[in-house]
């Protein structure tokens, strides 16, 4: 594990399969010391018992609890179960299905998958039942990053696999495509290459949405991660159980990388002749150590066009003269924040602002948002010599739509818990706020139940979030009985997480009737939020669930303090950050 920890199958392997053979739920988590040892002990059970009527509890228990664990363990565990999976016989494949259908990480998804497909035994003796399996999955949406289901597939380089994906291509958004070009395992197999390029011959060298760039990025992807000398251009054993090294080799029919490229090269340079400038092939063709033949002046500039703008920003400069994705932490600089808002959620809690920063005498709109294991900064297109409100506004509609747009989240995609203007003038801000949360997915959101909760609660924000908890455990526990079956094992471990939390136990679940947004509800709501004493308490909340979260964490490089939130905030210009701060405040 990251933090060293073992686990208790590595400690006390009996101790832990009595655990896991325990039909008693209450009993399990009680015998469990952490999350990790959980969840393996559930996905273990299920591929030892197979039983339709664990699917449900388990898939409930990976989406609301084991998905705030950080990735890192996530991935830790998700390797754990494979390895039951591969090194024992009673463990079947279908202990890695959550993995592959709850978490969104690429590289838990495509690992499980890949072990699914090797490990599986076959139906029907069809070698590509188990990938049918998968792509069943893809076509009825039942998984939370498609994209990377597609890309194990695809990277796994079999033909047969390849040509039962190549109807689903179409299908894939930019976010689904940049997932599925991020999963090259390391080796290089002809499948794989043929599908690409056969994908960018039928776009006739176009950039279709961004998506010619996309898929071209992961053509040169393919070439960057490779460790072999070798491409393999044969088939791939189904299962993989059981074929020896000399099976394998005679199977996937290796041949020299050099004569390879040689091979494609001419496919490679007429999608570079076609594709209209500014191009993207003439970095493919470097990537596969092919000579560009295009002008200079005619080679795009890596951006998201290629999938690759994250990737390549520096801390300094920020490319001009697009929106830029920034995922890499920044704290100096020099700029104000314009708007502040929150999600206030103890398991996650959530900042954003909307602010300028200055670069070389020129502003440059920004949004970015902040959470303890990470976050992102997205710069508005152009830096302008003069601030002003409606350029401003204008920024942040155009960074709203092309977050959208790439299948992100968007500047007001939920209600926030507070809304904060800072450094101008505030009822013009908040007028900007309004016109943007109008325009976000947040007035679509259920603004009847989210003022029941603020009318009730106020700035007593963990109350809120306990009784918020309360309440759906009583609607999922109601729709348990109201089917004859007994609560899942999630809401069991729910009341045993929090029944004893007075903000749980004893919560007051406010009554309320759905409405979307109207002016009247959103008068309402600046009203009780705009008090200078609640935007106080709701940071003060922040701060509280903020360090909270993180010390259920294991220690781990890249976590965020909140100090340091707090210093970014003093040095754009929040004139609450004091205030907000209680230990601070005192000295």
């Amino acid at each position: 594990m990251p933090n060293e920890q073992k686990m208790l199958f590595q400690t006390d392997p009996d101790r832990f399969w009595d655990v896991v053979s325990n039909e008693n739920p209450k009993e399990r988590v009680a015998a469990l010391e952490s999350i990790d040892d959980m969840l393996l002990c559930e996905v273990l059970r299920y591929g030892l018992l197979n039983r339709t009527e664990m699917i449900s509890p388990l898939a409930s228990l990976y989406r609301d609890l084991f998905m705030q664990v950080p990735v890192e363990r996530r991935f830790e565990v998700s390797r754990h179960a494979s390895a039951f999976v591969d090194q024992t016989t009673i463990v079947s494949a279908n202990a890695l299905l959550p993995f592959i259908a709850e978490d969104t990480e690429a590289a838990i998804v495509s690992s499980a998958v890949i072990d699914y497909v090797s490990f599986s035994p076959l139906t029907n003796n069809d070698p590509m039942s188990r990938v049918k399996d998968i792509i069943g999955m893809i076509e009825s949406a039942a998984l939370k990053n498609e994209g990377a289901a597609f890309g194990a597939l695809l990277h796994i380089g079999d033909r047969r696999a390849c040509k039962l994906l190549w109807p689903l291509r179409d299908s894939l958004d930019g976010e689904a495509l940049k997932n599925a070009t991020k999963c090259s395992t390391g080796l290089i197999h002809a499948g794989t290459v043929d599908f690409y390029l056969d994908w960018l011959e039928g776009m006739e060298g176009t950039d279709v949405d961004g998506k010619f760039g996309i898929v071209a990025s992961g053509l040169a992807l393919l070439k960057k991660t490779n460790q072999s000398d070798q491409v393999f251009t044969g088939h791939r054993p189904f299962p993989a159980r059981g074929a020896t090294p000399a099976q394998w080799m005679a199977l996937q029919k290796p041949m020299p990388l050099a004569d390879y490229a040689r091979r494609i090269a001419p496919r490679m340079y007429a999608l570079e002749r076609t594709e209209p400038p500014p191009r993207v092939m003439p970095h493919v063709l470097l990537a596969w150590e092919l000579q560009p033949r295009t002008d200079r002046e005619d080679i795009a500039v890596l951006d998201d066009r290629a999938a690759t703008a994250t990737a390549l920003v520096g801390p300094e400069p920020v490319p001009s003269g697009r929106i830029v994705d920034v995922t890499h932490e920044w704290w100096d600089g020099e700029g104000q924040i314009v708007l502040t808002w929150g999600i206030l959620n103890p398991n996650g809690p959530t900042l954003y602002v909307l602010g300028i920063r200055k670069f070389d005498d020129q502003y440059r709109t920004f949004f970015r948002w902040m959470h303890m294991l990470g976050g992102c900064t997205t710069y508005a297109a152009e830096a302008v010599d003069r601030v002003t409100y409606q350029g401003i506004y204008e920024d942040a509609l155009n960074i709203d739509d092309h977050l959208v747009r790439n299948g992100d989240d968007g500047l007001f995609h939920v209600i926030p818990h507070f809304l904060i203007p800072v450094g101008g003038e505030e009822e013009v801000l908040l007028d900007i706020a309004k016109r943007l949360l109008a325009g976000g997915a947040a007035a679509k959101g259920d603004w009847g139940e989210s003022m029941a909760y603020t009318r009730q609660f106020g700035s007593d924000f963990f109350g809120r979030a306990g009784a918020k908890i309360r309440s759906i455990y009583e609607t999922l526990v109601a729709e348990a009985r109201s089917k004859g079956e007994e609560p899942s094992e999630f809401l069991k471990f729910t009341k045993i997480r929090y029944g004893d939390i007075p903000d749980f136990a004893d919560a007051k679940i406010p009554t309320w009737t759905s409405a979307r947004m109207t002016p009247l509800l959103l008068e309402e709501w600046l009203g009780i939020i705009s008090p200078r004493g609640f935007q106080v308490q709701a940071l003060v909340a922040l701060k509280q669930m903020w360090e909270g979260a993180l010390k259920v964490l294991p220690e781990r490089e890249g976590t965020i303090p909140w100090q340091r939130v707090m210093e970014f905030l003093d040095i754009y210009g929040f004139s609450l950050s004091e205030q907000c701060n209680p230990d601070r405040s005192a000295s």
